[in-house]
């Protein structure tokens, strides 16, 4: 509760409509709204000094109306760069709909952000679903929707797998790297076969499936690639130390993929590129911790807030960088900030330690078909 009244309270400040308007009616407005306005706090807030405390709300409403126009610029500027610099996409148009003429491959497609994502597509598109878990019956009985079985981890059957798919169904215009674990556990307490084995699924597969798919993206001067990250891109967890690193290296390879595909492939002016960014989410990464999670104060948001922005971001044809919920785009910047300002921001200073792991997952084959979610 008091999470989003934090939030609401934070997304009324830095929106300039609002502060504007506030501004306007305070300062230019018929005296009569004003004073209706003014009128609940005259007992209260304003009852002493108040024609200065007024002054002083309008100027700190200048203040934030300034900043909300300028981050509003900002926003506008980082999609106009997001699209290589122009307002329509180089290339031949994509043709989602009923003809169902493009094909998108999805990874970790049997649960959580991809399950939903695979049900949404399967309207606009044929799709390949990936997972190391089984295939749901009602997303296998989707028309035009195919599964094959394959661990990302095992990278000559992952690109053997692609040629059979580049075979059956032809080339994928959209690929979204889905897949993902964590493993919930201090790096001293984490093995070498589990790091490993963590990066092979959330960062090393999406190199893989770049380099198998976009050369034809390419050729055909359209295509989109998704990364699933986390808010994890932007915060050192302690406890989640290699998801973390995965996850920044996810973002990273998503602005590089976007930097070459500009500068150094012809025909990279045609690609698209979203990195995605969800904050804690109801999926099967982290089953069997949900009421810890609760407990501590975490919301936890439902799988179709990420697949359905994803889907809208696709099926628009628009790169971006999403975040979700949208009000934890400002969490981003935390990681400009100054050491001791984010220490205090995340509780190290003053937090006791902790003895337990945060194991995530309740099997490992649910946690191989999880999806990063922080």
């Amino acid at each position: 509760m008091a999470s989003t009244a934090l939030n609401a309270t934070y997304t009324a400040a830095s929106e300039p409509l609002i502060t504007g308007s506030l501004l306007y009616i305070l300062t230019r407005g018929p005296s009569h709204i004003r004073d209706s306005i003014l009128q609940p706090f005259r007992t209260n807030l304003l009852k002493n000094n108040g024609p200065a405390r007024v002054v002083a709300v309008v100027g700190l409403l200048k203040i934030l109306t300034v900043l909300g126009i300028g981050k509003r610029i900002n926003q506008a500027l980082n999609r106009f760069a997001l699209n290589g610099w122009t307002f329509r996409r180089a290339g031949p148009p994509f043709k989602f709909g009923p003809t169902k003429e493009e094909l998108v491959f999805i990874t970790g497609g049997s649960s959580g952000f991809g399950y939903e994502m695979v049900k949404t597509f399967s309207k606009h598109a044929r799709v390949v679903a990936i997972d190391i878990s089984p295939f749901p019956p009602e997303l296998e009985s989707l028309p035009g929707v195919q599964y094959y079985r394959c661990d990302v981890t095992d990278t000559p059957a992952l690109v053997s797998l692609c040629e059979e798919v580049r075979r059956e169904h032809g080339d994928p215009t959209v690929l979204i790297n889905n897949a993902g674990v964590a493993v919930g556990k201090t790096v001293l307490e984490t093995t070498n076969e589990e790091t490993q084995r963590l990066f092979q699924i959330n960062l090393i597969s999406h190199f893989v499936l770049i380099r198998e798919f976009l050369p034809a993206m390419l050729r055909q001067g359209k295509g989109h690639i998704v990364t699933i990250a986390s808010m994890a891109s932007f915060v050192a967890v302690p406890g989640l130390l290699d998801y973390s690193c995965s996850k920044i290296g996810a973002l990273y390879l998503s602005d590089g993929i976007r930097a070459e595909c500009l500068q150094r492939y012809p025909g990279g002016e045609g690609i698209r590129t979203t990195s995605v960014h969800p904050s804690w989410h109801a999926t099967g990464i982290i089953k069997g911790v949900e009421s810890t999670l609760r407990k501590h104060g975490v919301t936890l948001g439902v799988a179709t807030d990420v697949s359905d922005r994803v889907v809208d971001r696709v099926l628009k044809g628009r790169s971006g960088i999403l975040y979700i919920p949208s009000s934890h785009e400002r969490l981003a910047g935390l990681r400009f900030l100054p050491t001791w300002t984010t220490d205090l921001v995340y509780g190290l200073v003053w937090k006791k330690k902790q003895k337990e792991s945060f194991l995530l997952g309740s099997s490992k084959e649910t946690t191989l078909a999880g999806v990063g979610n922080l």
